[in-house]
């Protein structure tokens, strides 16, 4: 047989500990909500000089439909985030665009205490799109502590 369990306690002392309670807790803190770094306006997603169509050596690239096109019939698809990549670096072309200018007009992200690679990855998937050879490039050049660089078609 189980005992029920009472409160051995008489209500005059719970209600004496829940005073003494709220004497000792603390005044409440306001709330801040978190920091945050306000990046500057993102650029307009401005189009390269020469339009969605971009010529390739071998191909060409269709930023509007999110392909590049080969001489040979073939076809690689572009993410989004690679067309956005290309399109700032040809909106930029002939003029070295460091990763940290990438990261904030492209992924809107603060490069500051920021450590990543995505955007050395996204490149190396983009020129292997492209089908342009990291070491004898013809469209993205790395420019050794800069960034990289878009050679426009004048500039081919």
């Amino acid at each position: 047989m189980q005992i029920p369990r009472t409160n051995c306690r008489p209500p005059a002392f719970n209600q004496q500990m829940s005073i003494q309670a709220l004497q000792i807790l603390p005044e409440p803190r306001a709330i801040h909500p978190p920091i945050v770094t306000v990046l500057p306006p993102p650029m307009p997603s401005s189009l390269p000089p020469f339009g969605n169509i971009v010529k390739l050596p071998g191909g060409v690239a269709d930023l509007e439909r999110a392909e590049v096109r080969h001489d040979n019939g073939e076809r690689d698809e572009l993410s989004v985030r690679e067309v956005e990549l290309f399109r700032y670096l040809a909106a930029n072309a002939d003029r070295p665009v460091s990763r940290d200018e990438i990261l904030q007009q492209v992924w809107r992200l603060d490069p500051r205490r920021l450590v990543t690679r995505t955007i050395d990855m996204h490149i190396a998937n983009l020129r292997d799109k492209l089908r342009d050879d990291p070491g004898n490039p013809k469209v993205i050049f790395t420019v050794r502590g800069c960034g990289y660089k878009f050679a426009g078609p004048d500039s081919r």
